[in-house]
């Protein structure tokens, strides 16, 4: 009987391309994880460079690293969906931790302040991606 009082639930609309193009992704989808690459890179090599001549060694070192953490992003940007939310906060949380520890490792710390800063930032993104995932699905 109370079927007419009841709110509508959220519908998602399905996004129309250009004639010609199947659904695909926007271009969020990899511009967003080229830029967070882009930056990742430029900043590991300047940690490792320390304010001398940039030299093939360290400009290898920001290539790799930007890559490998772009390709991570792109990733789990891609696959996101398919993950429970308690999973995607885990993983969201992993790479972020993963991300400041190599960056934090490449100044010169120890291995055991490496892995605490890595672990506490990892749970903080975490529990900070479970919130934002519980409370907007």
């Amino acid at each position: 009987m109370s079927a007419h009082t009841t709110l509508p639930g959220r519908h998602r609309r399905s996004v129309e391309g250009p004639p010609g193009r199947t659904r695909g992704h926007s271009r969020a989808g990899w511009i967003v994880p080229l830029v967070l690459a882009v930056l990742y890179g430029f900043y590991a090599q300047n940690i490792e460079r320390d304010g001398s001549m940039v030299t093939v060694g360290q400009a290898m070192l920001g290539v790799v690293s930007g890559l490998v953490f772009g390709v991570l992003c792109l990733l789990l940007w891609r696959y996101r969906g398919r993950l429970p939310r308690e999973l995607r906060a885990v993983a969201f949380g992993s790479l972020a931790g993963l991300a400041v520890g190599w960056l934090y490792s490449l100044s010169g710390n120890s291995v055991l302040t490496v892995a605490v800063v890595s672990l506490i930032v990892g749970a903080g993104v975490g529990c900070a991606a479970f919130y934002v995932f519980y409370t907007h699905e």
